[in-house]
C-alpha cells in the first residue's frame, strides 16, 4: 500500500483546520473595540459552516472520493478539507465583494446566483453521476468476491467496455486528496443555499449598519470556512476508516459491500435530484415538484447518511469482536 495506515489525521490536516480557527478568531478579538455584538455573528457564522458541512452532496461527494482514492491505494486524507476549502473560497469572495460595497451589493447578486446556480449544480450532478458509476464497478467486484465467485478484485472486473473505459478516464485525474479543491470551488459556485445566503446576509448587514471596519467583518466567513472544513475533514477522516477497516480482512467483506453500495446510492440519489431540479426549474418553476426538491432538508438528509454509515461500521465491529471472542 502507497498510503499511510495511521488511525489519527494528517498534523498539517490538523494545523490548517486550526489556522482557520485562528485567523477567525483573531480578527474577532481585533474588533472586539466594536462591541460584543461582533462575537455573537462570529459564533452564528461558525455555526451556519457546521450545519453546511452536513448537506448532502458534501456527503456524497467526500464519502465516494474517498471510496476511489482507497481502491487505488491512494491516501484520501485532505479529500474533505480540500473540498471544503475550495466551496469556502467562493463564499469568502462573495462576503468581500458585499463587505466592501458596504452591503450595496448584496441585493444584487440574484443574477450573479442565477448563474452560479446553473453552473454548480451542473457539476455537481455531473460529477456526482460520474462517481456513482465509477463506485458501483467496485459494488460489483465486491459482490462477486462476496457470493464466492472470485478471489481477487483483478478475477471480478467487469468487461472493459466503451462506457467502463470513459468512466475510468473520467476519474484517473483525481488522484490526491488536494485535487478535490478545484472542484469544491465549482459546486461552491451555487450559493443559494439557506446557510450561504444566511452569512451574506450577516456580513451585509454588519457592513451596512454597524459600521465595522472592512477586516473585522471578514471574520464571519473565516470562520464559516473553518467550521465546515472541520467537519467536512472529520467526514472525509471517518469514512477513509471504516473504508480501510472493511478492506482489513474477507470476513469485513460483507461491510466493504454494504457502505460502498450505500455510498453509491446516495451518489445516484443526489445525481439524480439535482438534474431533475434543474430540468424543473426551467420547466416548470412554479410546480409542486419543483417547490419540493428546492425544499429538500438537504442538512438532515446528509447527517441522516453519515451516521448510518457509523452505526453500519459500529455495528460491523461489535459483530466481528463478538465472532472473534466465540471462535
Amino acid at each position: 500500500m502507497t498510503y499511510s495506515q495511521t488511525r489519527r489525521p494528517p498534523r498539517a490536516l490538523i494545523a490548517m483546520i486550526a489556522a482557520l480557527h485562528l485567523a477567525g478568531i483573531a480578527l474577532l478579538v481585533a474588533g472586539a473595540a466594536q462591541g460584543t455584538l461582533l462575537f455573537g455573528l462570529g459564533g452564528l457564522a461558525y455555526l451556519l459552516g457546521l450545519r453546511h458541512a452536513f448537506d448532502i452532496d458534501h456527503i456524497a461527494v467526500i464519502d465516494n472520493v474517498s471510496r476511489k482514492l482507497i481502491d487505488d491505494e491512494r491516501s484520501p486524507a485532505f479529500v474533505g478539507f480540500a473540498f471544503s476549502a475550495g466551496h469556502s473560497t467562493v463564499v469568502f469572495l462573495l462576503c468581500v465583494l458585499v463587505v466592501l460595497t458596504a452591503g450595496a451589493l448584496a441585493g444584487r447578486l440574484e443574477g450573479i446566483a442565477a448563474l452560479g446556480s446553473v453552473i454548480g449544480t451542473v457539476a455537481s450532478a455531473t460529477f456526482l453521476s460520474v462517481m456513482a458509476a465509477f463506485n458501483a464497478r467496485l459494488v460489483w467486484q465486491l459482490w462477486q468476491r462476496y457470493a464466492g465467485r472470485s478471489t481477487s478484485v483483478d478475477e471480478s472486473r467487469p468487461g472493459q467496455g466503451m462506457l467502463s473505459r470513459l468512466v475510468g478516464r473520467s476519474t484517473a485525474w483525481i488522484d490526491r486528496g488536494w485535487k478535490m479543491y478545484p472542484l469544491g470551488f465549482v459546486f461552491g459556485l451555487g450559493f443559494d443555499t439557506a446557510t450561504e445566503v444566511a452569512l451574506l446576509g450577516l456580513s451585509a448587514g454588519a457592513a451596512q449598519h454597524a459600521g465595522w471596519p472592512p477586516w473585522t467583518i471578514m471574520a464571519l466567513p473565516l470562520l464559516f470556512a473553518a467550521g465546515m472544513t472541520s467537519l467536512d475533514s472529520i467526514n472525509g477522516w471517518l469514512m477513509q476508516r471504516a473504508y480501510r477497516w472493511g478492506a482489513d480482512s474477507r470476513r469485513r467483506l460483507g461491510f466493504n459491500l454494504a457502505i460502498t453500495a450505500l455510498s453509491v446510492a446516495v451518489a445516484g440519489l443526489v445525481a439524480a435530484v439535482e438534474w431533475t431540479g434543474l430540468a424543473l426549474d426551467h420547466l416548470a418553476p412554479t410546480s409542486g415538484p419543483a417547490e419540493a426538491i428546492a425544499h429538500l432538508p438537504s442538512a438532515a438528509l446528509g447527517a441522516l447518511i453519515l451516521l448510518s454509515c457509523l452505526a453500519l461500521w459500529w455495528w460491523a465491529r461489535r459483530r466481528g469482536r463478538a465472532a472473534a471472542l466465540s471462535g
